[in-house]
């Protein structure tokens, strides 16, 4: 069953301390990751056809922003020591 929820939370802070300047690589990931999942969800979960009707342009963008999210989940992953 997909999610209801189409856009990722606010980010939280890694602490009780929201002023921390420093974040935990597991945390952003997990924001990451949150990020890329509901905007592939909105790509095709939605089944509403947005994405096709969008034009070429815009879907490019929107790959573009997938793109970068999974890039930047990846380096994460490496960071937290995952791989």
């Amino acid at each position: 069953m997909m999610s209801e929820r189409i856009m990722a939370g606010p980010a939280r802070p890694a602490s009780a301390d929201a002023t921390t300047t420093a974040r935990d690589p597991s945390d952003l990931l997990e924001n990451k990751l949150e990020q890329l999942n509901s905007l592939l969800w909105c790509f095709y979960g939605a089944g509403d056809g947005w994405f096709q009707d969008a034009g070429e342009a815009h879907r490019e963008n929107l790959l573009w922003i997938a793109s970068d999210l999974a890039r930047e989940a990846v380096a994460l992953f490496q960071e937290s020591g995952g791989g």
